[in-house]
């Protein structure tokens, strides 16, 4: 018998497609977690909505924090139902917008106010 004692690590979930993700874009977005001090798992799946593999990515997450890419960037918070994201942003390749998503989901973590991701 072999058991495991180690308990799930506290990161942020991202799923995307790698389809549709563009890996500087992703980069950009871990980036933006990193800066903050909060760990992250990048995982590539299948294809779905974006809405779809945030929510996913929240449930997967120990923190209940996920985002998820494919045609735009979804931020994802676990309390949230499927259909509501917390921020959902167009697929873009401002690297400020990018970022500031991806510091988004380890404020929310360390429950810290949002950057602005309209205007960064």
């Amino acid at each position: 018998m072999n058991v495991s004692y180690e308990s799930p690590k506290p990161e942020v979930k991202v799923f995307y497609n790698t389809n549709t993700v563009n890996m500087k874009m992703l980069e950009q977005i871990l980036l933006g977690m990193e800066e903050e001090g909060i760990p992250y798992e990048a995982v590539a799946k299948k294809r779905s909505s974006a809405i779809v593999l945030g929510y996913n990515a929240a449930q997967a997450s120990h923190l209940g924090v996920g985002i998820g890419i494919d045609e735009c960037l979804v931020l994802h918070f676990i309390k949230l139902k499927e259909s509501q994201p917390l921020f959902k942003i167009p697929l873009t390749m401002e690297e400020e917008r990018l970022r500031a998503l991806g510091a988004n989901a380890a404020r929310l973590v360390k429950r810290m106010p949002f950057k602005d991701i309209e205007t960064s």
